[in-house]
């Protein structure tokens, strides 16, 4: 059969094939990372209040489980993580697509890659697209400080063990919340940890900031986990904190905390997926906990003032697109209501 070849703006083939242009707005990191520490008082009492909501079933929540596709040739993987968030009449929709970059070819010095989009409401399109990296680790250390608010018997001194993005983003937040007096930073490259704690330093007034030893870890209030450790690094007594908090051990090989912790402290957790992966995940395989003794912040937001307990708290995220979800929501407020500059499109 002879074809004809037509020129590509053929008005025919236009209307035939009758494709309109989707319009988008793209977010790059900076632009997700001025946002998100612009206020971070109002950031973290927009998570409080949206959790609350969801708490009270005054919003209602479609939260699929995370799925993550491993690849065993070079201990990476990527995640698929939708999130529905519906109050009255309005609906965000989100799906973050991101990976875990353990080569760091094409991109250098960035474990966490990829993008989260908002789905359009009404037509289901692709709205929003915004770097994910950032946007994964503030949320991430959102989530701590939210749980120091809501869980740690006191916080006068919060040790970070960890210095890369999410810890500096836990100690950003957590500093927000008031009565922190020292924050202490630690990791096993002593340099990363001078440099975060330089950081937070120059950007908060108060609480003080300095870096510490790994290896000399004096007591504290609160203990912060983000590292990406294979082998559990805290055990009890956990430097006499009244609260440990996990962020780092979020896939089946990671590793963070001791399960001597099982008997030893109350057990949280963001949501209940978060049992699916890293620790608890371990500790429900081998039946040293059950699922269904989780507390997650839901519960603890319905219940008000816990009851009081002389055990330790310990308080695990491996992540969730929940928190993804409401950030992205967050974000695109702030937006509307200070008129932000973003892009319209990627970068070149």
């Amino acid at each position: 059969m002879e074809r004809r070849v037509v020129a590509e703006d053929d008005e025919l083939l236009r209307q035939v094939l009758r494709i309109t242009p989707e319009p988008f707005v793209y977010f790059d990191e900076f632009q997700v990372h001025r946002v998100l520490t612009r206020d971070p008082a109002e950031y973290l009492g927009f998570l409080h209040g949206q959790l609350g909501n969801i708490a009270r079933g005054e919003a209602k929540l479609e939260l699929p489980p995370k799925q993550i596709f491993n690849d065993p040739l070079d201990d990476a993987d990527f995640r698929v993580m939708p999130c529905v968030v519906r109050m009255g009449g309005a609906a965000c929709k989100t799906v973050k697509i991101i990976g875990t970059n353990t080569l760091q070819e094409r991109i250098p010095d960035q474990i966490t890659v990829g993008k989260a989009f908002v789905i359009d409401s009404r037509e289901n399109f692709i709205s929003h697209i915004f770097e994910a990296c950032l946007l994964s680790s503030a949320r991430t250390g959102a989530c701590a400080a939210l749980a120091i608010k809501l869980l740690a018997p006191a916080r006068n001194t919060l040790t970070v063990i960890g210095a890369g993005r999410v810890g500096y983003y836990a100690a950003l937040y957590t500093a927000s919340l008031g009565d922190v007096e020292v924050i202490r930073i630690a990791d096993a490259d002593h340099e990363r940890a001078a440099r975060t704690a330089a950081l937070l330093a120059v950007q908060l007034c108060r609480p003080r900031v300095e870096a510490v030893s790994l290896e000399s870890l004096p007591d504290t209030d609160i203990a912060i986990l983000a590292t990406t450790s294979r082998e559990p690094l805290c055990r009890p007594q956990g430097w006499g904190a009244g609260l440990i908090i996990s962020l780092g051990a979020d896939t089946d090989n990671q590793r963070e905390l001791a399960p001597e912790w099982v008997d030893r402290a109350d057990i949280f957790v963001d949501t209940v997926d978060s049992a699916r992966f890293g620790d608890l995940a371990a500790w429900l395989k081998a039946g040293l906990i059950a699922q269904e003794t989780l507390v997650d912040l839901f519960d603890v937001l319905r219940q008000g003032n816990l009851p009081h307990s002389s055990r330790p708290r310990v308080f695990i995220s491996t992540g969730s697109a929940l928190f993804d979800n409401l950030t992205i929501a967050y974000i695109l407020g702030q937006v509307a209501r200070q008129n932000l500059g973003v892009s319209a499109t990627p970068p070149k």
